[in-house]
């Protein structure tokens, strides 16, 4: 993890240096690829704050806090950023919130290609899509070719699913 900090209005010390390394460096292990963190520490007055973006994985978090204690702000960001993180872990995971998994719709298995490909030779002849409708519904066939009239004899087709039919008018 790399980790770059900065202070404003405020010494630069190793002391927190090292305590921000080692409370945002365990962040990584929620991570697969590389992480990087920029870490911005901050003094006002009486107020002390820390700020951390972290990148990695496609997400990019930021978490802020502020105190009168800096080492107390640090931890609460880092708090804080473990609980988004772990919440945008399980969101992708596909878990919502009441602990229930989401159903994924899954793909159906991919069949086989034919052994055997059957060619059949049609003669299109121009119709209105309520001719073509007319004539597909009395078939078996799964698809219905035609010059629709009614698109500037464009080829078109018809295909069933289920008990619907669906047209298709290609650009």
């Amino acid at each position: 993890m790399q980790i770059n900090i900065t202070f404003r209005h405020l010494e630069s010390s190793e002391g927190l240096k090292d305590y921000v390394r080692r409370k945002i460096g365990r962040l990584e292990k929620y991570f697969e690829g590389p992480v990087e963190a920029h870490v911005i520490l901050k003094a006002e007055k009486f107020r002390n704050e820390a700020e951390v973006i972290l990148r990695g994985d496609g997400l990019d978090i930021t978490a802020r806090e502020e105190t009168q204690d800096m080492y107390e702000a640090i931890d609460l960001v880092s708090d804080v950023l473990e609980k988004q993180i772990k919440r945008l872990r399980e969101k992708r995971k596909g878990i919502n919130k009441k602990g229930r998994r989401v159903e994924t719709p899954v793909s159906p298995p991919e069949e086989s290609a034919p052994t055997e490909i059957q060619v059949e030779r049609v003669s299109l002849k121009p119709m209105s899509v309520e001719e073509a409708v007319a004539q597909f519904s009395g078939q078996e066939k799964p698809v219905f070719l035609f010059i629709n009239s009614d698109e500037g004899d464009r080829l078109c087709a018809l295909y069933r699913e289920g008990e619907k039919i669906f047209l298709v008018i290609p650009e």
